[in-house]
This record gives structure tokens, sequence and C-alpha cells, in this order.
């Protein structure tokens, strides 16, 4: 008992010394092709391998949630990540409602990390199912975008943001549609595929983008819903999915994949034989952050401490760009090289950030509504 109490004694005094020193580091990140390179102080450097034997001791595993190889580019980001700790992803793939239901019947003890929505993160947070640790950068994350729970204590914080937008295979639809409203033609019979609001937080922001489009508030959610009922109506809509995949487009089963930009555009390079552009819809769309928490009582907790400074301090956040997705951390510079391989920021322009308290407040009525309207499960 006492050598754990100098050990917790030890790492909350460092952390005190850590965090104004920090703020004064300058971090440079450098991508080459031979990898990695994070120059950082000594003490910065110590308190890596701090947490490193502590999570060595736990067994060389880390238990996920919703963090599956095909999004946000995990699979690179846990592939390096055994690599330099020696430490074997185990991932429970699921949407973010899901994650959340599951986490609060477990009490938060039966995986170290999920990855979920923003609003839910925040609702695992008041439940006081997050726990408590702030990362070494958690000073430096913009404001809105990560927080503590007031009556909890627990904290939750977004690691990334995306867009939705459109795959579009162009040997399958044509016209390429350039806008929700354009999705409204009968020559897309059974090509447009997209993700079950009621299972993943994607779906929630695609029925958000479409309102937003269709009557300038994103949450007014019966726009959105009324809007792709319209599409099943039609018979335009080929799948809708409880899981995020790609699967059916690369088969060319579908044509236009509604997603995040950074999956959208990550799919496109994987896939050069496929024809196909990515367009982010002209009369609106969400943009939106993704929280990466640590469960209140993680099975491997050093572990998970681990991750999460690999994950949003360093090379974490330049693995998400290297896959086109946005990294929250505001001081992690990208390469030019990595920034060239984006979208040109006024194909943005027409995007609005997803206000998480007013997502939450909506989210239940819009699944409701969505399963009244269009059902199928």
């Amino acid at each position: 008992m006492m050598m754990k109490h100098r050990t917790e004694l030890q790492e909350r005094d460092f952390r005190r010394k850590e965090v104004p020193m920090r703020k004064a580091l300058v971090v440079t990140v450098m991508v080459g092709l031979v990898g990695f390179a994070v120059f950082a102080t000594s003490a910065w450097d110590y308190y890596l391998q701090l947490l490193a034997e502590k999570a060595k001791a736990e067994g060389g595993v880390i238990f996920t949630y919703a963090m599956p190889e095909t999004w946000a580019n995990y699979g690179e980001i846990f592939g390096y990540f055994r690599e330099k700790y020696g430490i074997t992803q185990h991932d429970i793939d699921m949407g973010s409602s899901v994650v959340l239901a599951r986490m609060t019947e477990e009490k938060a003890s039966k995986n170290d990390i999920a990855d979920l929505r923003a609003p839910l993160a925040k609702v695992l947070a008041s439940r006081g199912l997050t726990s408590d640790y702030r990362c070494s950068c958690w000073d430096a994350w913009p404001e809105n975008q990560h927080g503590v729970d007031p009556e909890t204590g627990s904290v939750w914080q977004a690691a990334y943001w995306g867009t939705i937008g459109f795959l579009v295979n162009t040997d399958l639809v044509n016209p390429v549609p350039r806008s929700w409203k354009d999705l409204l033609n009968p020559a897309y019979k059974g090509l447009i595929e997209y993700l079950d609001p009621r299972a993943t937080g994607t779906g929630v922001s695609t029925i958000e983008a479409a309102s937003l489009a269709m009557s300038g508030d994103p949450y007014n959610y019966k726009a959105g819903v009324d809007f792709f009922k319209k599409l099943h109506d039609m018979g335009l809509v080929g799948s809708v999915d409880p899981l995020v995949t790609v699967a059916k487009f690369q088969r060319g089963e579908t044509g236009i994949l509604i997603n995040f930009d950074y999956n959208l555009l990550k799919w496109k390079e994987d896939n050069p034989q496929i024809p196909s552009v990515v367009i982010i819809p002209e009369d609106g769309t969400i943009s939106s952050g993704y929280a990466v928490v640590m469960a209140k009582n993680a099975v491997h907790p050093w572990t998970a401490r681990l991750f999460l400074e690999y994950l949003l301090c360093g090379e974490g956040q330049i693995l998400y760009a290297k896959a086109y997705v946005h990294p929250m951390n505001p001081t992690v510079k990208l390469p030019r090289e990595i920034l060239e391989k984006f979208p040109p920021a006024e194909a943005y322009e027409s995007a609005v950030f997803t206000d998480y308290d007013k997502e939450a407040a909506i989210v239940s009525e819009l699944q409701d509504y969505y399963s009244k309207a269009i059902g199928g499960g």
C-alpha cells in the first residue's frame, strides 16, 4: 500500500510541475518515410516511461469499444502503439448509442477506452462513468471540445472531427450529386447507403446535416428524417447499416455512400480501382467531434492513460491526419504533405459545427421519429 501511495504521489507531483512546462514547450512532430520522431523534454519522456512501465505490468493488452481498424485510421494507430509499447488492442465494434448503453450497464468496468460521439461522451461523464484523468495536453484543447462534469468530476474530450459528405462512384452515378437535394434523382435507384441513426452517431449527424439543408436548422430533425423517408419511398436507398462498412460500395452494390469525410477520403484512396469523388454537399452539412474517453473502472487503467497520451498529445493526432481525420489538438503541426491531401478549405464553407448540448437534447426524439417514419428494425 505504501509503495502504491508513493507512486500515486509521484505522478501527481510530476503532473503539477508538468502542466506549466507543457504550455511553454514547443513540440515538433516530424513525419517521414521512416516514421515518427517526437522531440520533448526529459520530464515528458520520463512520464511516458513511467506510464509504459505501469502498463507493461497490466499484461500488454487494451480493451476498446467502437475503435475498429476501418474507422479513423485506428488500424494504423493501434499498430504503431503495439510496435512502440508492445500492447495489443482487443476491440468490440459498435455504434455510439450502444457504447453509451453498454458502458452504463457494465458500470464502465469491462473496457479501457471507447470512441463515441462527443454529446454521448458528455452523458457518460455526467453518470460518472469516465475517468477523471486529464492528459498532459488538456490545457491546449479548444474550450468547447472537452470538459469536466461538475457533479461527478469525470472528464471527456473530443479527439478528432469530421464533416458529413458523399463518396460517389462515378461509373455508377451520373450526374454526380453536389447537394442533398440532388439526391432526389430517380436515376439513383438503390444506390444510396447511409448509417442507421438509431445505432450510430454518424447516422445522427447524417440526419442533422440533411435537416440543415432542408430547413436551415440541424436540430429540426423532422426535416431531415422526412427527407430520408422521401429517398426511401422513391426506392433510392440501397442500404441502411448498423455499423460502418464500405463492402457494398466496393462490390458496386451501392454508389453513393454517406459518411464522415475522413472515412470517405480514406476509402477513396484505398480503392483506386473504383473511379470516385468525395463531395461536401453545398447546401449544408455538419462537422462534429468524436470523443475518446477512458472508462471510470478501466480494466487496464495505466495502459489506458498511456494510450490517451499517445493518441491526444503526439503521434496519434498525426496518424489521424495521415488518414484524413481532422485532429483536435491545435498544438500539433501537420506537415505540408499531409495538409495537401485534405480538400481545400472552401469546400467546407457549407458546414456548421455541432452544438453538443442541442444535439443531446433532441437525439432520442430523432431516433424515435426515424423509427416511426422509416422503421426497418
